[in-house]
C-alpha cells in the first residue's frame, strides 16, 4: 500500500544527517535496590488499614461557591446525600431556593463578589471548599469572564487556603465545547 513502510526496508535505511547512527542494544529492567516486593500479608494489612479509614465518619465542613448553576446544584445535591459532611455553606450573591433534598446542614452566606475580602468569615472553618462559578464570555463579555471564571476563583481559594481549608476542588468549563458530546472523540 502506498505509504507503508516495509519492516525490513526500515531496518536497512541509511542514516540521514537528521536521523544519527544509533547502534541498538537490549534494553534490560534497572535494578531498584533495596526494593521490597509486597507480599499477600502486606496486601491484606494495607487493605484493612483502607477499609478501616474509609469507614470512619469524616464529618467534613464544607463550602460551595457556584453552587446555583448546573453543575453547582448537582454537586450540592451530592453533599447533601452524603452522610461525611456535617455542615455545607453555599457562597452566593442571592438566596436560592433549593428542592427538598436540602436540611438543617446547609446554611447560605450571600456575598458580593466584588468585595470577596469583604466577606472572609464566610470561607473560615471549612474542611473542603468546591467551585463550580462560570460563565461565558457571550454572557459577561471578555472582562467579565476573565473575572467570573479567574479573578473569583483564584481570590476564593487564596482565603480558603489562608483560612485553613485542607482541600479546593475547581470544576472549570476549560475545553467545553456545547457542539462536541463525545470527550473522546
Amino acid at each position: 500500500m502506498p505509504g507503508e513502510v516495509n519492516k525490513e526496508e526500515q531496518m536497512t535505511e541509511q542514516p540521514t544527517a537528521e536521523q544519527p547512527e544509533v547502534e541498538a542494544t537490549p534494553t534490560e529492567e534497572p535494578e531498584v535496590p533495596n526494593a521490597e516486593v509486597p507480599n499477600q500479608e502486606q496486601d491484606q494489612l494495607h487493605s484493612e488499614n483502607a477499609e478501616k479509614v474509609c469507614s470512619q465518619p469524616q464529618s467534613l465542613r464544607a463550602f460551595v461557591v457556584g453552587g446555583s448553576g448546573e453543575v453547582g446544584k448537582q454537586l450540592v445535591k451530592q453533599l447533601a446525600f452524603n452522610s461525611d459532611i456535617k455542615q455545607i455553606t453555599l457562597i452566593v450573591r442571592q438566596p436560592i431556593k433549593y428542592d427538598d433534598y436540602i436540611d438543617n446542614r446547609t446554611v447560605q452566606k450571600i456575598v458580593d463578589f466584588e468585595k470577596l475580602e469583604e466577606h472572609k468569615d464566610a470561607f473560615a472553618e471549612h474542611d473542603v471548599g468546591y467551585c463550580t462559578l462560570g460563565t461565558t464570555r457571550g454572557r459577561a463579555g471578555v472582562d467579565g469572564f476573565k473575572r467570573v471564571d479567574h479573578d473569583y476563583v483564584v481570590t476564593v481559594a487564596k482565603m480558603a487556603k489562608e483560612l485553613g481549608c485542607k482541600q479546593f476542588h475547581l470544576c472549570s468549563s476549560k475545553g467545553a465545547n456545547e457542539k462536541k458530546h463525545d470527550p473522546l472523540s
